[in-house]
């Protein structure tokens, strides 16, 4: 801000002089109301103080206040900076007649303070000062021994008398006096008392020469004191004065400004924001929190002071501490400002300084910036970083609920964030208050975010709902059942619980009347979500809604929809084809299911009434996404709307979606807003089969998997991972099959939580190891296992109805030999191979061949086989070490369904493919086994040497070593992708790797 010296104005007319570069003075508008105080100013001298006769002095005495400066009062002055220009209060003095100096810079000069002139005359000496002090200090403790005012103002008397017509006492002495007039007597005396001159000449003594903490200490007093209000106008525009001379510092501004407020004097608090302005420069880390609280109490100036603070913080942030940092932002609060170069400033701050800052300082920050309605990609890294570093080790749950409700409301759906928090939910469930269940669930379900750790985290949320119901708020009861719909899981073990009477009354009885309908409204959505998506759900169990019932639209939505209207019936085929703004018979009355636009045939008839079994994928809903419908990157929709999408799709609608914001841009160009409709036409989503209806005869759903089914998949194969871990380690010679079994099944449902295994385990050991499906009745894992077998172990836990299959080979002494190590490495590189090559558009066939023809190579080069090995596969070879096929569909069945279905590729005939349960083309969301084994059954061994176009492969006196060896077999749970594999197998695959993990 460029700053004025001063202004001369030799007539009421006349025009103001001298002005900045950029910040310009207009005409000030006086009020012309003389104020008789006076202040240090050279020009300003102390009022006389003869003593006057008697108490009050003679009834025609002229006023004592009579030599003081004149002011003029509630001046204001134009300031622009800029195209901003602001009116401003000033402090203006008349100084002649006709002639006005207004006080807005540091370049005023002033003289030296005043004095009590029994300390300023000349040639006063060190023995001088110490005796006045000596004497204040005895008028002082005389004061405190008084019990009146006459008593406190007989001591002063005495004292001017002493000092032969001057006052006589310091500052320091006359606060004194005043503080204990106050303290000794009663407000209707000390009105009165205010009015006469020995009072008023301790308040002089003090305005003249008492320092400005002084007098912001006693202003501080007179909070309780406005009965008074002569003496603290006398000091507040000291003070005044004071700031337009540039004698108070930053800090005593900020205070001034405070207890002037509490004083009730807002004329007086506004004319400080030119100290301030003058004082930038002197705005540092340690003291720009005060300024910023300052702005609390100003109004007419605060912007002119903001403008101030924007341009100095940017220079400050890097030096702010936390507590600064805090203060600075709540005071943005308090004033419900959020400047965008302050805010920006600050949330750099953050994430320069996040590693630095405490829990509860992280909280208070970002409650403000939530509160400030400002977010941006600095803070969401900065809660990024600090997630990342400290995940579950966070100990305050409200910094957890602070971070949601930040995520919530701007809509960052940062997994990063929202996995770190869903972790600590998961490991600190046992120490949270029920009452933060809702702000720790819903803000997941209103991003439509599921966790990597879903099962975990859903039945944690479900244990504690079960547990603390009766603690929940019945409001928040219902807000959480909506979130659970919305994340399209289904809560049955609670519905007896939400319609019982007495929960229902309760909810309505403690539930404001304002939210009343949006309470009910999402208790109808639970009830209709469960009807549409769960075939295990008796309802609906609400009636359905039968009055006419306002229903709230967005009017930006109106507006387009009506504006584009003529596109969409030459889309939908003409005007009878469409109708717009309606709310299907099927679903409740509700804003959520309001339906923009629906194309129909024509002369459908009543569209309210729909057959949802047969009339599926006739109709098209139109939906049009506001921007807030979206998350903050604009790639995701909100949960309740990706709900809402669902349920008119399960109701047999397809459903096509248009945004707002590229129809808006469109508007002005018809034929790029027609070829935007026509492509958002073509890739509207099917209808959804009904809850509980058939799958569909191509098996499709079973066969591509949801991202829910992922999910629990992965799950289960990390609980049968760890629990083949457990078998590993607990391994030694001398234990029977079934024990490993029983470890299995113990670690499975002690820590997985997993009460059934998708098939009968198998558990073979040596020779056992080479029968396939060793473990059933005829042979149930009863063997002891030798020091030196080889053990085959294939298990795998369920999990709500989905299976893991995942086989383990390895020694049992945990040591592999030469041979085991030959025939294991064999079998992991042809896995490694097909995990390698398996993607989208792969055929299952190809890889099979492709395992195959690398164990054959490998035993080939162990000595095992001789010749080629092209011709090994084309005579079937590879049909006698792998007498199976490379994997199979995995899911609902450990053997899924889908292998083989119309349209498909067909089962081969030819030896060593024929026993593949599938031959199609991968695709990204099958789920399968990759299973290569190497086996020497004794039968297979002597059919290869029988038969000449076989035997000339095998080197028969390597062989033989192998023919009591049995088998290995590496088997793993992958997800296709489009680029690979997302392999949920998690055990010790390698030589090196499993000799480590049983040698621990």
């Amino acid at each position: 801000m460029s700053r004025c010296v001063w202004y001369s104005l030799r007539s009421s007319r006349g025009v103001v002089s001298g002005f900045g570069a950029s910040l310009n003075y207009c005409l000030p508008q006086f009020a012309a109301r003389v104020c008789a105080f006076s202040s240090k100013d050279a020009g300003d001298d102390p009022p006389p103080t003869h003593p006057p006769e008697g108490v009050n002095g003679p009834k025609n005495a002229p006023p004592s206040n009579s030599t003081s400066k004149k002011f003029v009062r509630n001046a204001t002055i134009l300031v622009q900076q800029g195209c901003d220009i602001q009116e401003l209060p000033v402090v203006v003095r008349k100084i002649a007649e006709d002639e006005f100096v207004s006080f807005v810079s540091n370049k005023i000069i002033t003289a030296p303070l005043s004095t009590p002139s029994g300390n300023s005359e000349e040639g006063s000496t060190a023995n001088d000062l110490q005796a006045s002090l000596e004497s204040d200090k005895d008028i002082i403790k005389s004061i405190d021994s008084c019990h009146s005012t006459k008593g406190v103002l007989t001591i002063l008397k005495e004292r001017e008398d002493e000092a032969s017509g001057s006052t006589g006492y310091g500052p320091v002495v006359a606060i004194r006096a005043l503080e204990k007039i106050l303290k000794v007597e009663s407000l209707l005396e000390l009105k009165e008392l205010e009015d006469t001159e020995p009072f008023e000449r301790i308040v002089n003594c003090i305005v003249f020469h008492a320092d400005s903490k002084a007098i912001l200490d006693l202003l501080d007093e007179l909070r309780s004191y406005l009965e008074l209000p002569k003496t603290i106008d006398m000091l507040g525009n000291e003070l005044v004065y004071r700031c337009s001379e540039n004698a108070l510092s930053i800090e005593e501004c900020c205070d001034a400004i405070e207890v002037l407020t509490q004083c009730r004097r807002p004329e007086m608090v506004e004319k400080f924001w030119s100290g301030i302005a003058d004082q930038e420069k002197s705005i540092t880390e340690r003291n720009v929190h005060f300024v910023f609280s300052s702005l609390l109490y100003l109004k007419i100036s605060r912007r002119a002071v903001l403008t101030v603070l924007e341009r100095r913080i940017p220079q400050l942030w890097w030096q702010m501490s936390p507590n600064a940092t805090i203060e600075v932002l709540q005071a943005l609060v308090a004033c419900k400002l959020s400047p965008y170069r302050i805010t920006q400033t600050l949330a750099r701050w953050l994430n320069t300084n996040i590693h630095a800052v405490a829990e509860d300082e992280l909280g208070a920050i970002l409650e403000a910036f939530t509160n400030l309605a400002y977010s941006d990609a600095q803070i969401e890294r900065a809660i990024e970083r600090y997630v990342k570093a400290k995940g579950v080790k966070v100990s305050s749950q409200n910094l957890i609920v602070t971070i949601l409700r930040h995520c919530e409301e701007f809509r960052l759906r940062n997994a990063h964030i929202l996995n770190g928090c869903s972790e600590f939910f998961i490991a600190n469930f046992s120490q949270l208050e029920p009452s933060y269940l809702k702000a720790l669930f819903c803000p997941f379900a209103y991003l439509d975010f599921v966790p990597t750790n879903a099962t975990k985290f859903f039945d944690t949320m479900n244990m504690f709902l079960d547990l603390h119901f009766a603690k929940i708020r019945p409001t928040d009861t219902i807000d959480i059942m909506f979130a659970y719909i919305c994340l399209e899981r289904f809560p049955l073990n609670f519905v007896n619980r939400i319609f019982n009477p007495y929960f229902l009354d309760v909810l309505h009885a403690k539930t404001r009347p304002e939210r009343l309908d949006i309470v009910r409204g999402k208790l109808k959505v639970f009830d209709t979500g469960l009807t549409l998506e769960c075939a295990d759900y008796d309802g609906p169990l609400l009636p359905r809604d039968h009055s006419a019932k306002a229903v709230f639209h967005d009017g930006r939505i109106k507006r387009i929809i009506n504006y584009i209207t003529t596109e969409l019936e030459e889309l939908a085929g003409g005007s009878e084809c469409i109708t717009k703004f309606s709310v299907l018979q099927h679903l409740p009355v509700n804003s959520l299911y309001l339906v923009d636009v629906i194309f129909h045939p024509p002369g459908l008839g009543n569209i309210f009434s729909l057959n949802t079994m047969k009339e599926r994928n006739i109709n098209v809903a139109v939906l049009v996404h506001l921007p807030e419908y979206f998350d903050s990157t604009g790639k995701y929709l909100i949960g309740p709307q990706v709900m809402r999408i669902r349920h008119l799709r399960r109701l047999g609608l397809k459903v096509a979606t248009l945004r707002f914001d590229i129809l808006y841009k469109l508007k002005i160009h018809p034929q790029e807003l027609r070829e935007y409709l026509v492509e958002r036409m073509k890739a509207a989503l099917d209808a959804l089969p009904p809850a509980g209806a058939p799958m569909p005869v191509d098996g499709t759903p079973r066969v591509i998997k949801s991202p829910g089914e992922i999910a629990v998949l992965r799950y289960v194969a990390r609980v049968s991972s760890d629990a083949h871990k457990a078998v590993m380690k607990a391994m030694k010679p001398g234990m029977h099959e079934y024990q490993a079994e029983a470890e299995f099944l113990r670690h499975s449902y002690a820590v997985g939580g997993c009460r059934h295994v998708s098939y009968t385990c198998i558990c073979g050991a040596g020779t056992n190891s080479a029968i396939l499906h060793y473990g059933h009745a005829g042979s149930p894992n009863d063997c002891a296992i030798k020091d030196g077998n080889m053990c085959l172990f294939d298990m795998g836990a369920n999990y709500g109805g989905y299976a893991a299959d995942i086989t383990c080979s390895f020694p049992a002494n945990g040591k592999f030999t030469k041979d085991q190590k030959l025939v294991y490495n064999a079998v992991l590189a042809a896995r490694d191979a097909v995990c390698g090559a398996a993607r989208e558009g792969v055929s299952w066939i190809d890889m099979h061949l492709l395992a195959n023809r690398v164990m054959l190579e490998e035993l080939r080069k162990g000595q095992l086989l001789q010749g080629d090995v092209d011709e090994m596969m084309e005579a079937g070879l590879n049909a006698i070490f792998q007498p199976h096929g490379l994997g199979h569909f995995l899911g609902l069945d450990v053997h899924d369904v889908g292998g083989y279905l119309p349209g498909c590729p067909e089962r081969s005939s030819k030896a060593g493919v024929n026993r593949l349960r599938t031959a199609r083309t991968l695709k990204a969301g099958m789920y399968l086994t990759i299973e290569p084994g190497c086996y020497f059954i004794e039968p297979l061994m002597n059919k290869a040497y029988s038969d000449p176009s076989l035997s000339k492969f095998l080197v028969k006196e390597n062989l033989d070593r192998f023919r009591n060896f049995g088998g290995v077999r590496i088997e793993d749970d992958v997800l296709i992708t489009k680029d690979g594999i997302d392999n949920f197998t998690l055990v010790p695959r390698t030589v090196d790797e499993i000799e480590a993990w049983m040698a621990k």
